[in-house]
């Protein structure tokens, strides 16, 4: 039996940072990052005469609607029209994987009202043309926690998943988000990658030492300061080959600034999530005692209350639940 009414939250992603770009490497990207529970998107879908959005991001949601309709033609599934409310979520392009996440969780929602279970992650990468190059938000909306993917060796299929760790409970994560303009996004994103130096291939060997036998081991032996040691190196070395699209290791001057504080206050692994601008750092220390150290971060730099915040690992990926009709 259809349902009628459907719940879909899912967690945000940060993204540490891509593997690999450019003829010397075998597959293009790869990357590693971690999905965390705040803030993340909250969204209800229920059959209705026609198809409807509201609530936040609406005109992204329509967007999505009406390629998922496109889509689901030629995938031959019949999709029922639906009205989709978007109840919480993070503002695009702030390095949070977004566009990904409310892309799946719309799929996931208007699926499930056709009745259709057990679409894979290839299925829906296909159905809403993400992955394309990351498949951290991609595997992460399934799985939550850690994530490794392994790149693409050509432009069929999406990215494989290659390591899946929960993340430690104990581990805050502190998320801090300057003011200024999004990340990279779109055609100027395209034309970025177009015209970036390719990475040579010790360079990116380097960094799949540093995830493979530093960051991974790290996480699974609860050793915050090797993680972030090794986190740190990872998001030096591929900030560096990023400079020439984002003026820098960092997206702003005034990020760098911020980096560099988090690291004297004694946290670790602080770095730039995928394009920027949001930051994010690691600590064992619980979150009510973070939030002191916030309050000097947000006076210190002219952060907006709500710019800056602790959340923690998300080590289980999208959730949909049924909903008694309205």
């Amino acid at each position: 039996m259809k349902s009628h009414r459907v719940h879909v939250r899912t967690p945000s992603r940060l993204h540490f940072g891509l593997l690999g770009w450019g003829p010397e490497v075998a597959r293009q990207f790869g990357g590693v990052g971690l999905m965390i529970d705040s803030p993340g998107i909250e969204l209800t879908a229920e059959a209705a005469p026609r198809w409807l959005t509201d609530g936040l991001l609406a005109a992204r949601v329509a967007r999505i609607i009406t390629q998922l309709c496109e889509r689901s033609v030629d995938s031959e599934i019949n999709l029922i029209p639906a009205r989709i409310c978007v109840e919480a979520a993070p503002e695009e392009h702030l390095g949070l994987g977004v566009g990904t996440q409310l892309s799946l969780a719309v799929a996931r929602a208007v699926l499930k009202l056709a009745g259709i279970e057990g679409y894979t992650a290839s299925e829906l990468a296909r159905l809403t043309g993400r992955g394309a190059r990351s498949g951290v938000g991609l595997h992460g909306f399934y799985h939550g926690g850690l994530i490794v993917d392994g790149g693409r060796k050509d432009d069929a299929g999406i990215p494989p998943l290659l390591a899946q760790l929960c993340f430690p409970d104990d581990w805050s994560i502190l998320i801090v988000q300057p003011a200024g303009t999004g990340g990279l996004h779109g055609f100027n994103e395209t034309r970025a990658f177009a015209n970036l130096p390719p990475i040579s291939r010790a360079a990116g060997d380097s960094l799949c030492r540093l995830v493979l036998l530093e960051i991974l081991p790290a996480v699974l032996e609860h050793d915050l300061n090797a993680f972030g040691s090794a986190l740190g190196a990872l998001q030096e070395r591929v900030g560096a080959g990023f400079a020439s699209a984002q003026g820098g290791i960092y997206a702003t001057p005034h990020a760098a600034l911020i980096v560099g504080e988090l690291k004297k206050l004694g946290f670790a692994g602080a770095g730039q999530s995928s394009w920027g601008p949001t930051l994010y750092a690691f600590s064992e220390m619980p979150c009510e005692e973070i939030e002191l150290v916030a309050e000097k971060l947000r006076a210190r730099f002219a952060l907006e209350p709500s710019s800056i915040f602790c959340t923690k690992a998300a080590n289980q990926g999208a959730v949909l639940s049924e909903l008694t009709p309205s």
